[in-house]
């Protein structure tokens, strides 16, 4: 900057030495002594044109270089802050998933806990693949919360709307293996205990922890129409299957249709 600041004074001076020789010589009259310019010497006005010139294009460049480095480090300075917004949403969905294993480590349910923890292996891997996708990774989050506050039918909503994102065939993978999973935790965690149910739920949540829905619709279909579900149950399950096992509901409507058919010919 100071030698910014020398450089626009000397363009001053020479702006002002330019002026005054002008002046000068309109009213000084050369003499014959031997003071005369040497033949073929450039006049003093062109000295200060060509000083000026010099002076223009080094305060040129010098405000160049200082605006490319102005840019440079506004754009250094929001890389760094990007990148610590990317490892701040990394911590927080590695520490989210690493609760929620945590959270049923204590539990005597062991299908429970092993869910647990490939659910969270599965979030991190979808969440590092994720890089600079901010609002997924608020999804993911969101959901991940949902899940250690017991809000199972938020948490599946949530993690629907993380597989209908725009994402790269890999990551939509790791999204829908993760939904997969959160499917079989939230199953196995409201449906476990079933009275007369308890080899139903265990089909379904192994056949959709592995990705398979169309195995799990008969066991789905018999504990929709024959074990007794609050209204929160109900909802979950449809949150929950709606997605990937479109009409199962009318699917089990009709089965139980025809079960009932079946037991008028016993009276």
């Amino acid at each position: 900057m100071k030698k910014f600041s020398i450089l626009i004074s000397l363009a001053a001076l020479s702006a002002g030495l330019f002026t005054g020789c002008g002046d000068s010589s309109k009213s000084t009259t050369p003499s014959s002594g031997g003071n005369n310019l040497a033949p073929g010497a450039p006049a003093p006005t062109e000295e200060v044109k060509k000083a000026a010139t010099e002076v223009a294009k080094e305060v040129s460049t010098e405000v160049k270089k200082q605006a490319t480095e102005a840019v440079a480090e506004v754009k250094k300075q929001a890389t760094e802050t990007a990148t610590e917004v990317q490892k701040q949403a990394v911590a927080v969905y590695q520490n989210l998933s690493s609760q929620l294993a945590s959270s049923f480590q204590s539990s005597s349910d062991s299908l429970l806990k092993n869910i647990s923890t490939d659910l969270s292996a599965r979030v991190s891997k979808l969440g590092d693949s994720l890089q600079s996708n901010e609002t997924v990774k608020g999804q993911l989050n969101t959901a991940l919360e949902s899940l250690l506050g017991k809000k199972d039918t938020d948490a599946v909503s949530a993690l629907g709307k993380i597989t209908e994102s725009k994402l790269t065939p890999e990551q939509s993978t790791l999204a829908k293996d993760v939904y997969n999973a959160a499917a079989a935790l939230v199953t196995q965690r409201n449906f476990s205990s079933l009275e007369g149910m308890n080899s139903e739920v265990t089909s379904v949540v192994n056949s959709v922890w592995k990705g398979n829905y169309t195995q799990a619709l008969p066991a789905l279909q018999k504990i929709w129409t024959q074990a007794k579900l609050t209204d929160a149950q109900k909802n979950l399950l449809g949150t929950t299957f709606d997605k990937y096992a479109p009409g199962w509901r009318d699917s089990a409507a009709t089965l139980q249709k025809g079960v009932d058919v079946l037991k008028t010919f016993g009276k």
